[in-house]
């Protein structure tokens, strides 16, 4: 009998006005993880993990590491992991996601030199890190830092993380030994940035794996291969991903029709947007826009069921 691979899940999270990190913090997070669930998730932004109870495992794309008080996780965007507590057991975390893309804008605007937010971006989002805190004590100290300016809102606290906040950046780069001089581990994930450069930018048009290929100059068989390597999903299902991800940003704060929403996010018309958000979320667009979790702030399981390779 073969073994079914399990799915991927998008877990979606809405961030505040004016704000750039999200924070889960509070007793809601002691709890058992990862019980029945076999599914990998990923998210739309980094995610920033802190145990101080229970023990487990954290799965990490391809790799398994035994979690404890102490440690931290720092996951980026996009990248499929899940945490599993031991059995009858539970485990008490807590979480933050940053917005990467504001701070390094951020960055770029007070930077004294010419920065290369494209180049930080995509080695920040290469691959993720586990550590325990007396391991990397100037990034875990920061974390905790902006923990504590999330859990107090005291005045000024977003003038005070966003120099925290950069200030995580350069470290985590650090530690990741990255610098203009230095080739990258795995520098395949270098050769689709321009892809996802251009996914980003002309989500809205009609987009052919051959005009990925052709912005990272490479063959389109080529670039299918290390795509489906460095994303873990094809390139059409990286498309659905983002443009999904843009549509229930529009159905949850603006008043456009579904009509005009498919057209907005790349959909030549209404029942094939209606076909992939079904398929990746596994209802339709009305339903999930009336559904009264979304305002609620709470996070959005979007079921990925037919991704490749899992």
């Amino acid at each position: 009998m073969v073994k079914k691979k399990p799915k991927l899940q998008f877990r979606y999270y809405e961030m505040g006005a004016h704000e750039q990190v999200l924070a889960l913090l509070g007793e809601d997070w002691r709890r058992p993880y990862g019980i029945n669930i076999s599914d990998l998730h990923f998210h739309n932004y980094m995610e920033v993990g802190i145990c101080y109870e229970g023990k487990g495992k954290c799965i990490l794309r391809d790799t398994v590491e035994v979690f404890e008080a102490g440690c931290m996780t720092i996951v980026p965007p996009n990248y499929p992991h899940n945490n599993e507590t031991n059995p009858e057991e539970t485990a008490f975390w807590e979480w933050m996601y940053f917005d990467l893309d504001s701070v390094l804008r951020d960055m770029k605007e007070l930077s004294f030199s010419k920065l290369d937010t494209e180049y930080i971006s995509n080695a920040l989002y290469e691959s993720a890190l586990f550590f325990h805190q007396d391991m990397h004590k100037k990034i875990s100290n920061i974390i905790l830092e902006i923990r504590e300016e999330c859990d107090r809102k005291a005045y000024m606290y977003r003038e005070k993380l966003r120099g925290l906040l950069q200030s995580f950046v350069v470290e985590l780069l650090r530690i990741h030994n990255v610098n203009s001089a230095m080739p990258r581990k795995n520098p395949r994930s270098f050769q689709v940035a321009p892809a996802l450069a251009y996914v980003k930018e002309h989500y809205n048009e009609e987009i052919r794996i051959r005009d990925l290929a052709k912005a990272c100059n490479i063959s389109e068989s080529h670039f299918r291969r290390i795509f489906q390597e460095c994303m873990n999903m094809t390139p059409n299902d990286h498309v659905n991903v983002i443009r999904i991800q843009e549509a229930s940003r529009l159905l949850l704060k603006s008043h456009a029709t579904m009509e005009e929403i498919a057209y907005r996010v790349g959909y030549g018309n209404v029942s094939t947007f209606n076909r992939n958000f079904k398929r990746m979320l596994g209802m339709t667009p009305y339903q999930w826009k009336k559904s009264p979790d979304n305002y609620a702030g709470q996070m959005l399981d979007f079921k990925i069921s037919a991704l490749k390779g899992w």
